[in-house]
């Protein structure tokens, strides 16, 4: 029986892939971040308007990287960062409008410990803990009202301020959730449901 040639290797399968059209929204999801808490620390209208749309552009990246991805399949690269590009830019952006004084220091605080231990948990368990519906909602609120926060300005930033105060509670509540996953994945020892 012939060998098989060198250029007649196994194609990758797809979770192996690197690039893709979801990991290129993701990396740009990824350089978007220095750019808009540079913006938003200069404190300018002008600025903060390119940081709010800048913001939103990047939100819908994530949007669009997910359907995308839905469709040709996740990758193990997406699977990874795709996560770490949210929390980090919600988390910086939080972050600074809290110095500014235009979001509660506690409350994002808590925000931040929070992405901070679902970044940690996702990568002690490898990803087998799945974001729930209701975190995902709790992020696309949260999205909305930092995005009207950073572009408002009266009932624009109040609006803001109180879909801020309804994505942080469904965050807390999707925390709880994934609290309990990971208390159930460390018990099985088996890292976790599948």
């Amino acid at each position: 029986m012939p060998k098989p040639r060198n250029d007649e290797r196994q194609p990758r399968r797809p979770e192996d892939r690197i690039l893709t059209v979801p990991n290129g929204l993701t990396l740009l999801r990824l350089l978007a971040i220095p750019v808009v808490l540079l913006l938003l620390l200069a404190e300018t209208e002008v600025t903060d308007v390119a940081a709010g749309v800048l913001f939103v552009l990047a939100a819908l990246t994530d949007l669009l990287d997910g359907v995308i991805a839905r469709r040709a399949g996740p990758t193990r690269l997406g699977t990874l960062f795709d996560p770490v590009a949210d929390r980090l830019m919600l988390s910086g952006v939080a972050i600074v409008l809290a110095v500014r004084d235009l979001l509660p220091i506690w409350a994002v605080a808590i925000l931040v410990g929070r992405d901070l231990l679902a970044l940690v948990g996702g990568l002690v368990f490898g990803g087998r803990i799945r974001v729930s519906p209701l975190g995902k909602a709790a992020t696309a609120v949260l999205m909305v009202g930092v995005a009207l926060v950073i572009l408002g300005g009266g009932i624009l930033e109040r609006t803001g301020g109180i879909m801020f105060y309804l994505g942080f509670t469904l965050s807390l509540a999707a925390a709880i959730g994934y609290a309990g996953k990971l208390s159930y994945a460390s018990r099985r020892g088996s890292g976790g449901p599948r």
